[in-house]
């Protein structure tokens, strides 16, 4: 019995003789951190196998959507020049469009594929060579024949069949006929038909022969999907999901919902009913797990006329229960565990940025800014953080393929520790349009800034931290233990009117990598720009939200100046119409009312901002150059008196990571950026001056400095004194209240006789 109002054990009440209902939660020993690790490395060796590369040392001349390389991080120099700070990107793989959610497809993918490689490592020779040829008699040629025939299959042996990877068995089993139901916004569902394409055309050799791992008539997935109608979402991911199902071979089914409430217990249901997966968006504890089964079991048994018990016969229904780690039982399913592999999935980025980084000389710190509204993005950045801080608590053999496939960390936690030799911060970034959930628990306050419309972006959704979430729980681990996330202190705002602003910046930063990379020496112009179009691509809306919740953090704070902003976008090629373009508005005042009015229904700050933004960017450039020098040395300056981080955490000069998530967005034409590159080339001498007076924090202003280092290292040794004497002061009290209440509980056992 849990006694959970109690303040001490009372064995004379129970309650198990009231029913907890048919579908009761069960919740086994919690994963610990070396299974959460062991899915995310699965993951990230089962992407090794569909063919992504891993990270390659950065000789500077890395491109994103390039062939030689499948790197996520990427410096930005100019960007670095604007914010006086050492700028990263951090995209996804160009595989899945760089979107994040191919990320957490993985780890669902991952969590299963585990799981079914513990039974093969549990059965007998025999069996597992049948399934081997089991494996060999799917295959089929471009005539629909088999490659194998049945004698040949008859005649193998052992020897002949150890040429199949154990892995590739695990995959084709698990997704060759079973069918993904996945919930989600967009993205995630494109990721999982994406990866599913990959399966189809990752290639297998035995006996000489070649096939691929699953066949073209392998795989099924189901997308349950927002209608076009549904207010959240837009014309592009509507037309790029139907493209999806019109593929041939086909291989995905939309089904759309208006409702989000209807999405994930209506997947589950389908799920279910084709005794397949069912893989949500958003993490799933155990509680919410058991919810979801309630009613989708409820609605099914609504539909046939019975009772959900009479359910349990169904054999499609036991098929995915059995999937889903749950045990039937006396007329009762007991739910053993969440769906949250997604997190291990999306723990990979932030293993690869550590990776990517920790072998550069002299990183003192580090610091990661994301969407915390896109699904454990956030949640799964802070757990990584946490388990590489602390490598003894993981296993032999997980250490052993942490080895395998992240060389680099593995060597830096030889002899260094994570949070002590590099520091580490994590900040999450919420649509302002949805503040709720996550932004409400952790006390954050928006003052300055309205919702606006209140249609936040496609996946920008705090749904997935509600309190007893399994991503909140990681949270709040970190905060009271100090971990990289802070609290609210770390958790920050984003608007949309900043947003477009942003795609702006992250395309000409793009753009100017691209431009200026050694290879392209002595090009033909237009190859040149074909060039730069490949390697360039838009932030998609949610994609651009890290960056847009950064320039809010030093717009509110008074360390950046709209001059500085408006400087940067024009070096990179854009005026006002070509801004306008970008935002795919039309050139003239009609766009330019259109993107005011929507500003000003996020308050004035945004309004005036964007009115401010659009009058400047007709001054020339000399003019603005004249002027943003001397507002760069107010934003200098004022950062010492504000700076975003812990002020012992700024003396180590951090490198920030921007997330960047998807580039799924109609792409700036041709034509465009043919122009925004003839502005580049030409603004070349004023760029390069502005990121060597500027870049990596070159302007040091002595007195200020030294100030605030002193008072930095001051502060920090009061608030690591104060942490301890409060922990002190907890336990003492905690120890005084045991033996009082003792004392009490003795006399009142024992009264004096007063006789």
């Amino acid at each position: 019995m849990r006694n959970s109002y109690f303040h001490t054990e009372t064995p004379e009440i129970t309650t198990d003789f009231l029913n907890e209902g048919v579908i009761v939660s069960r919740l086994k020993q919690q994963d610990n951190s070396s299974v959460i690790l062991d899915v995310a490395l699965l993951g990230y060796r089962i992407s090794r196998r569909i063919g992504i590369q891993s990270s390659k040392p950065d000789t500077g001349n890395l491109l994103p959507y390039s062939s030689d390389n499948d790197n996520i991080s990427f410096d930005c120099p100019l960007l670095s020049a604007l914010f006086g700070k050492s700028l990263f990107f951090l995209r996804g793989w160009k595989q899945y469009d760089s979107c994040i959610k191919g990320f957490n497809s993985v780890g669902l993918i991952a969590e299963h594929v585990r799981n079914q490689l513990t039974i093969f490592h549990e059965m007998d020779l025999p069996a597992l060579m049948s399934i081997k040829r089991e494996f060999l008699q799917s295959k089929l040629n471009e005539n629909a024949e088999n490659i194998f025939d049945a004698t040949e299959l008859g005649n193998l042996q052992a020897e002949d069949l150890n040429e199949l990877n154990v892995l590739d068995l695990a995959l084709w089993k698990c997704f060759a006929k079973r069918t993904i139901v996945c919930s989600t916004s967009s993205n995630m569902g494109i990721s999982l038909h994406q990866f599913l394409r990959y399966l189809q055309s990752t290639e297998v050799t035995c006996r000489g022969r070649k096939f691929n791992l699953l066949g073209k008539n392998e795989g099924n997935l189901v997308i349950w999907c927002p209608d076009e109608n549904a207010d959240f979402m837009n014309q592009e991911k509507s037309e790029l999901l139907r493209s999806l199902e019109l593929e041939n071979p086909p291989l995905t089914k939309l089904r759309t919902y208006i409702n989000r409430t209807q999405r994930d217990p209506g997947a589950l249901r389908d799920a279910l009913l084709c005794g397949g997966y069912f893989f949500p968006t958003n993490p799933q504890s155990v509680d919410e797990v058991q919810n979801l089964l309630f009613v989708a079991l409820s609605n099914v048994a609504a539909e046939r006329g019975t009772e959900i018990k009479d359910l349990f016969t169904d054999p499609m229904i036991r098929e995915s229960l059995n999937i889903l780690d749950m045990d039937v039982q006396e007329e009762k399913i007991y739910v053993n565990s969440g769906i949250e592999g997604g997190i291990s999935g999306l723990m990979i980025p932030y293993l690869m940025m550590l990776e990517e980084t920790i072998c550069k000389g002299g990183v003192k710190g580090i610091s990661s800014w994301n969407q915390a509204s896109i699904g454990a993005a956030l949640a799964a950045a802070v757990i990584a953080d946490m388990i590489i801080r602390n490598p003894s608590k993981i296993s032999e053999h997980t250490r052993s393929e942490l080895n395998t496939l992240f060389p680099n960390i593995s060597k830096f936690l030889e002899n260094k520790k994570l949070g002590k030799d590099i520091a580490t911060r994590v900040h999450g970034v919420f649509d302002i349009a949805n503040l709720q959930s996550l932004a409400q628990l952790l006390g954050v306050v928006v003052e300055k800034h309205l919702t606006g419309r209140g249609t936040a972006y496609v996946g920008l959704g705090s749904s997935s931290y509600s309190n007893g979430n399994r991503c909140y729980e990681i949270l709040r681990d970190s905060m009271i233990e100090q971990g990289c996330f802070r609290g609210k202190s770390t958790f920050h705002p984003a608007t949309h009117t900043l947003n477009p602003f942003c795609q702006a910046l992250i395309y000409g930063e793009e753009l100017k990598r691209a431009l200026y990379h050694p290879a392209v020496r002595g090009w033909d112009s237009e190859d040149i720009v074909k060039h730069c179009y490949q390697h360039a691509k838009k932030a998609e809306p949610a994609g651009a939200a890290a960056l847009a919740g950064y320039l809010l953090s030093r717009l509110d704070d008074g360390t950046l100046s709209i001059m500085e902003i408006v400087y940067m976008l024009r070096l990179m090629g854009f005026n006002k119409p070509r801004f306008l373009q970008f935002c795919n508005l039309s050139p003239d005042e009609q766009g330019i009312s259109k993107f005011l009015q929507e500003a000003y229904e996020e308050g004035i700050y945004m309004g005036d901002l964007a009115k401010n933004i659009f009058l400047l960017l007709d001054w020339t450039l000399e003019k603005i150059e004249a002027k943003v020098h001397i507002e760069k040395v107010h934003s200098l300056l004022k950062y010492n008196l504000k700076p975003i981080e812990d002020p012992y955490f700024e003396d180590l000069k951090p490198h920030i990571f921007i997330y960047l998530t998807g580039d799924n967005t109609k792409q700036p034409s041709l034509e465009l950026c043919r122009e925004l590159l003839t502005s580049l080339r030409g603004n070349k001498e004023m760029i390069q001056d502005f990121i060597l007076r500027y870049n990596d924090q070159k302007v040091d202003f002595n007195s200020i400095s030294i100030t605030s280092k002193i008072f930095n290292r001051i502060s920090r040794h009061f608030l690591s004194m104060e942490t301890r004497i409060q922990k002190l002061r907890i336990r003492i009290i905690q120890s005084q209240v045991k033996r009082e209440a003792k004392k009490m509980a003795l006399k009142i056992k024992s009264p004096k006789n007063e006789n």
